[in-house]
């Protein structure tokens, strides 16, 4: 592995910082590593210890939870990327891709995450049904299943709201925010990193599947993957990291107001019938479909006005 000399000019010229010198394989190990203490480990026990092991079972804690993380998110993920990324030396405007984004490209991301919604939905129903249909180690799964379905009820009770005032504060918690931090961490401070000595795809790849693992959820791994990759792809293809923190916040905002209109058991009612499984599916296919065809359109985007730029 070596660095292109684009990237090697660009820790040239910001090599004051004392970790501008380590490999960035390396430094994305330490970045992960940092964001896991202060944001699982540190950020977790200053939970526990403000709400007590009981968390949100009482409404009388919700807020103050929401708020919590909130304050977590902004305090163990986007303070320590910030940090980390001034002592690799880093340029903030480039490591972070603070640029105006390809317009096309990033009208089509956003279509692309609504677009690709319905096919996220089948494939979980469909995984489940094929998990649990398993003759052997049923037991074993259920009982994990219980562990991250605890979990999930603990997410819903964060997301539900009854109120426009408390969507909106709803909205901020679960969107806003993770919309900025998270983006700032994976698309910006790692995928930056990976650019230094990975071709693109692999870089978005690996960003994504990252993503994807440090939301430590094993029933929700693809479709996390699925978004992780998304939301490199679209990074990278509009040069900018406001298209995947509009993209991501659409993704989020888009569960928000979902429970708030229908509530949590309309969305995943498991009980259809042959007809309404076979329209489910092909309503799934179809999704998909058009979520590639959104993907190799934005690549021939890119892929046009790079050559328009070179021929100038």
């Amino acid at each position: 592995m070596h660095l292109s000399d684009n990237d090697s000019n660009l820790l040239d010229n910001n090599s004051k910082g004392p970790l501008s010198k380590i490999h960035p394989a390396l430094f994305i190990l330490i970045v992960l590593i940092t964001v896991f203490i202060t944001y699982q480990v540190i950020g977790g026990v200053i939970t526990v210890l403000i709400l007590g092991p009981d968390l949100v079972d009482e409404p009388k804690n919700l807020n103050l939870t929401r708020i919590i993380i909130t304050f977590s998110q902004f305090m163990f993920i986007l303070v320590p990327v910030i940090v980390l990324s001034m002592m690799q030396g880093n340029s903030f405007r480039e490591v972070f891709k603070l640029k105006k984004p390809n317009y096309y490209v990033f009208a089509l991301s956003i279509l692309g995450i609504l677009i690709v919604q319905p096919f996220l939905q089948v494939y979980l129903y469909l995984q489940n049904k094929l998990i649990f249909s398993f003759p052997f180690g049923t037991e074993i799964l259920k009982n994990i299943k219980e562990v991250f379905d605890t979990l999930e009820a603990l997410t819903v009770n964060l997301v539900t709201s009854h109120s426009i005032p408390e969507l909106i504060f709803v909205v901020f918690v679960i969107a806003v925010t993770p919309a900025i931090c998270e983006e700032f961490l994976f698309r910006g401070l790692i995928l930056s990193n990976f650019e230094r000595f990975a071709i693109p795809f692999r870089a978005i790849v690996f960003t994504g599947l990252i993503f994807a693992l440090f939301h430590f959820h094993p029933f929700n791994i693809i479709p996390l993957a699925v978004l992780g990759i998304y939301l490199a792809f679209i990074t990278y293809y509009s040069g900018s990291i406001y298209t995947a923190i509009v993209v991501h916040f659409v993704n989020n905002f888009l569960s928000a107001i979902a429970v708030y209109l229908f509530g949590k058991e309309n969305i995943d009612d498991p009980n259809m019938s042959g007809g309404e499984l076979t329209q489910f599916i092909v309503l799934g296919i179809i999704s998909l479909v058009l979520f590639i065809a959104v993907i190799k359109i934005i690549k021939r985007i890119y892929v046009n006005q790079t050559a328009s730029e070179t021929t100038k």
